[in-house]
C-alpha cells in the first residue's frame, strides 16, 4: 500500500489531486468516475496549535488507522504523565493492553466506561479491571451514563487526554487531547467509517475536557438531566484550537449542534457536508436549520449509515423533508461518523470549518447521553488541510454510496 503526503494530507492512493478531490457537482451528484483516493491522516495548524486528523475507511477491509494512532499516543506517554480516557465500548484488546503497559511504567491512567461493559467477558475488559483507576458508569435509573441520570442514557463520549506524549513526528507535546467518532470495538471502529482529531498544546482545551472527564469520574448529576447550561458556564469549554460542548442538555432547551452551525450564513456560496451514522426525528431544530440553509441557497450533501435491516439509518419523515428541501442524500454501509464540514461566510469572512465529536443526529445524543460536540477553529485562505481531509473522507463514503430518493425509501438500492 502506497502512502503519499500532499498538502498535509496522507493518502493510500492518489487518483484525484488535492485540488480536485473528485468534486461533487452543485446538484449533489457524484462525479462520473468513482473516487479511488482515500484519506488516512492529515495535519494542520489551527490557532497556532498542531492538529492531526485520522480516518478509517473499511472499503478494503479492517482499517486500524485510528486505533493504531490512539495506541501510539498511549505508548508514548512517559512515566509521571497522566492519561484520562472515556470508553463507550471495548473489544479491541490491544488498546486495553496499551493502557495497562502505561500504568506499569509509571503513568497515572484513569478510565471511565459505559456501564454495559461491566459484565463483558471480553479479555480487554479483564485487562481494564487491572487498572487501579477505572469506573463502570451505572446510574440509579438503570442507565449507563456517568453524568446522565436517564434510564436510556449512555456514556457515549470517545475522548482521551494526555498531560504528556508525542506527536506523529516524535516531538514531545503536553496538553494533548484526542476525540472523535470511533469506538474501541471492531464493528464501530476499524470496520467502519470513522474520524478522530488530536490537538497538541492547547492548555485551555485540555483543561476543559479534563473538567468534563472529572465530572464523569465523580458522577456529577444535575436536576432535569441538565448538564450543559450556557448561563452558568457548565458543560462547555472554549479554547483557541476548538470549543467543546457536552451533553446531556435539559429537555426543550437549545440544540447543541444548531447553536454552533447557525454562525454560518446560508447563501449561494455556502457548502455543508454531513457524515452521520444515524438520523432520527428527535432533532427537529436541526432539520429546520438544514432546510432553512437549503432555502437560502446553501448546497447540502449527506452520507448516512445503514440500519440492521439494510435500509438507511434515518427516520422516513426526516428523510422526506430533507429530500424535499433539495438535500442530496446517499446511504453507505458502515458509516459511523458524526461530523459536519462547512464552507461559507462566518460574519463577513469566508471560512472552512469542521465540527466533530460523538453526537449522532438523535435525541438521545442531545438529552440522554454523555457526549461531546466539538467546533474546530476555522481555516481561511488557500490552505485548509483539515477541511480538505474531511472533504475527501466524505467523498470516500458518499461517492460509492446508494443515491436516495423519496420513492426508494429506505434507500436499499
Amino acid at each position: 500500500m502506497i502512502m503519499n503526503r500532499v498538502g498535509g494530507v496522507f493518502r493510500r492512493t492518489l487518483v484525484c489531486t488535492l485540488a480536485a478531490l473528485c468534486v461533487l457537482s452543485p446538484t449533489g451528484a457524484a462525479s462520473a468516475a468513482p473516487q479511488t483516493a482515500s484519506v488516512s491522516a492529515a495535519s494542520a495548524t489551527l490557532a497556532g496549535y498542531p492538529v492531526w486528523a485520522h480516518f478509517t475507511d473499511p472499503t478494503a477491509g479492517r482499517d486500524y488507522t485510528i486505533v493504531n494512532e490512539l495506541q501510539r499516543l498511549i505508548d508514548a506517554a512517559p512515566a509521571g504523565a497522566t492519561v484520562r480516557g472515556t470508553i463507550h465500548s471495548l473489544s479491541v484488546d490491544s488498546v486495553a493492553d496499551a493502557l495497562l503497559r502505561a500504568q506499569n511504567r509509571g503513568v497515572t491512567v484513569m478510565v471511565v466506561l459505559d456501564g454495559k461493559n461491566a459484565t463483558s467477558t471480553d479479555p480487554g475488559i479483564a485487562t481494564i479491571k487491572q487498572l487501579t483507576n477505572h469506573q463502570f458508569c451505572l446510574n440509579s435509573s438503570g442507565g449507563h451514563g456517568c453524568i446522565s441520570t436517564s434510564a436510556d442514557g449512555d456514556m457515549h463520549t470517545k475522548m482521551f487526554t494526555f498531560t504528556s506524549t508525542t506527536d506523529p513526528n516524535g516531538v514531545a507535546r503536553g496538553n494533548v487531547v484526542w476525540f472523535g467518532s470511533s469506538n474501541l470495538t471492531y464493528a464501530t471502529g476499524p470496520d467502519a467509517f470513522n474520524n478522530a482529531v488530536t490537538v497538541y498544546g492547547d492548555a485551555a482545551l485540555a483543561a476543559g475536557l479534563n473538567a468534563n472527564f472529572t465530572d464523569m469520574w465523580n458522577r456529577r448529576h444535575y436536576s432535569g438531566n441538565d448538564y450543559y447550561d450556557s448561563a452558568s458556564g457548565r458543560g462547555y469549554y472554549q479554547a483557541a484550537a476548538a470549543d467543546a460542548y457536552a451533553s446531556p442538555e435539559g429537555a426543550g432547551q437549545t440544540d447543541t449542534i444548531v447553536t454552533r452551525l447557525n454562525d454560518l450564513t446560508p447563501d449561494a456560496d455556502c457548502r455543508l457536508r454531513v457524515g452521520m451514522a444515524s438520523v432520527t426525528t428527535g432533532r427537529p431544530q436541526l432539520v429546520s436549520l438544514v432546510t432553512r440553509f437549503r432555502a437560502a441557497g446553501c448546497k447540502v450533501w449527506m452520507v448516512v449509515g445503514t440500519n440492521a435491516d439494510g435500509g438507511i439509518a434515518m427516520s422516513q419523515s426526516v428523510y422526506n423533508e430533507l429530500l424535499d428541501a433539495g438535500v442530496a442524500i446517499h446511504r453507505k454501509d458502515k458509516v459511523h461518523d458524526k461530523y459536519f464540514a462547512t464552507y461559507g461566510r462566518y460574519g463577513t469572512a469566508l471560512q472552512y470549518r469542521v465540527y466533530t465529536g460523538s453526537q449522532n443526529w438523535t435525541q438521545d445524543a442531545l438529552g440522554e447521553n454523555d457526549e461531546i460536540f466539538v467546533k474546530m477553529a476555522p481555516e481561511t485562505g488557500t490552505a485548509h488541510p483539515l477541511y480538505d481531509a474531511y472533504y475527501t473522507h466524505f467523498n470516500d463514503a458518499y461517492n460509492t454510496g446508494v443515491t436516495c430518493s423519496k420513492s426508494s425509501f429506505p434507500c436499499r438500492s
